[in-house]
């Protein structure tokens, strides 16, 4: 059985609680273990899994309209694994979201969640915290394709990710820099 002092850690960083708050926000969520190309959602299905990602490496990923997948967002470990709009909204999600490798972490199911989000005053500090980082992370991604170039965007993606390269295919990372295979190995040659 996986130990979730990982998870403990984790909202200890994200927001100022009491170590006992942290360890029963954790005593709620169950352990998961992902096998690589599993999936945490589905297109078209509603999300009811809100994920701590403990080890391993996920994207988010929907298909354009010729078909072709377009990864939008990487996860590394001790990160938050989410479908926002679905999650939230319960709605069908326009993207999945697959690992990569081996994953494992914990999860907490949407009801639950609204359970602990009632319950305990420490775990709405904490989901909010992770909703404001998430929102200006996916901001920040925005922007970035409109005002950065695809080598700053790579760049970028190395410094805060750099397992992202070692682990995941190149297929992936072209897509989420708005890139074609070939102009990211003549990125990846000039750096």
């Amino acid at each position: 059985m996986q130990s979730r002092e990982s998870l403990v850690n984790f909202i200890l960083k994200v927001v100022e609680i009491s170590n006992d708050d942290a360890q029963q926000i954790a005593k709620s969520f169950h352990p998961v273990t992902l096998r690589e190309k599993d999936f945490l959602v589905h297109q078209n299905e509603v999300s009811d899994d809100y994920f701590y990602l403990e080890t391993g490496l996920m994207r988010t990923f929907l298909h354009d309209l010729d078909g072709n997948e377009i990864t939008i967002e990487f996860f590394i470990e001790n990160n938050i694994v989410f479908e926002v709009t679905s999650f939230f909204k319960r709605v069908p999600s326009e993207a999945n979201i697959q690992a990569i490798t081996d994953c494992s972490g914990f999860r907490i199911s949407y009801g639950e969640l609204n359970t602990l989000f009632h319950n305990k005053p420490a775990f709405r500090d904490f989901g909010r915290a992770i909703l404001v980082k998430e929102f200006i992370a996916s901001q920040k991604r925005n922007y970035g394709m409109i005002n950065k170039t695809a080598a700053e965007r790579y760049q970028e993606l190395l410094t805060a990710k750099p397992q992202i390269l070692q682990y995941s295919p190149l297929k992936y990372i072209a897509s989420y820099l708005g890139v074609t295979d070939s102009t990211l190995s003549r990125l990846r040659k000039k750096l």
